[in-house]
């Protein structure tokens, strides 16, 4: 179940809007009771906070299910994987960790540990929030981290630098292209080991950082869908190529060069 039906209200919740907040958040909640399980699954940490914390502890009556995060349930499925996770994957990796849900990234340290032939580094680098784009008000400290965070996956001679979160990835996989290791989320690495793989297309867009080449590249997507170019383009330019907190070193470059004097 996911998707704006099922919605935890955060958005509402962080405009100022309690009453619309709570009317999603509650919807969502009594739709997740009238499936009968007794535990629901959060990917997102902010589903986990909103609901888990505010919601499920505010109403009257018990709360009919309980929350767990889907990284800490994966992460107690490990004796059923570990013969599925034949393949050996031969790399160093590291873990841009966070720590708002308990127990999140301690369970994703678990899952790397447990993937043959993985040898796990920990990079010992601050942490705060629990996404990335919790950050956006300190842009300053977050280019700090980000670049933080970099240095020290290079120094440590990693193959790849793995993520937990969708809002992190998004944030960081177009660093690849200029440091010498890969910016993968670390469930591609237990995917790896289990014979499963999928190509990265938002990284693979996002590290063109050419709004032309990228429009270029999904000119049969705009065309089945009937989409507007100028709405692609302004899609591409804000959402795509405008997140970006720490500037490429190659936009840093240019930068650099154009407000140097003479």
């Amino acid at each position: 179940m996911g998707g704006p039906g099922d919605c935890c209200g955060v958005l509402q919740f962080r405009a100022g809007d309690l009453d619309a907040s709570g009317r999603i958040a509650y919807r969502t909640t009594d739709r997740f009771a009238a499936t009968g399980a007794g535990k629901v699954l959060a990917w997102c940490p902010t589903c986990a906070i909103q609901i888990g914390e505010n919601v499920l502890p505010g109403r009257e009556e018990p709360a009919p299910y309980g929350l767990e995060p889907f990284v800490v349930f994966l992460a107690g499925q490990l004796d059923r994987m570990r013969p599925l996770m034949r393949r050996r994957v031969e790399k160093r990796v590291a873990l841009h960790e966070h720590p708002g849900v308990t127990g999140v990234c301690e369970s994703a340290v678990r899952i790397l540990k447990s993937i043959p032939g993985l040898e796990y580094v920990e990079l010992e680098q601050p942490q705060a929030g629990y996404m990335c784009n919790t950050l956006q008000p300190l842009p300053a400290f977050k280019r700090e981290l980000h670049q933080g965070l970099l240095e020290a996956a290079a120094a440590a001679k990693v193959d790849a630098l793995a993520g937990v979160y969708h809002a992190c990835h998004r944030e960081l996989c177009s660093h690849e292209r200029d440091w010498p290791f890969e910016v993968v989320n670390f469930l591609e690495l237990l995917g790896e080991s289990l014979g499963l793989r999928r190509e990265d297309s938002f990284k693979r867009l996002k590290k063109m950082q050419d709004a032309d080449a990228i429009l270029a590249d999904v000119m049969d997507l705009v065309e089945r869908h009937g989409l507007a170019l100028e709405e692609v383009r302004a899609v591409i330019e804000k959402e795509l190529l405008g997140e970006q907190p720490l500037p490429l070193r190659g936009a840093r470059e240019e930068r650099d060069t154009a407000s140097a004097p003479g």
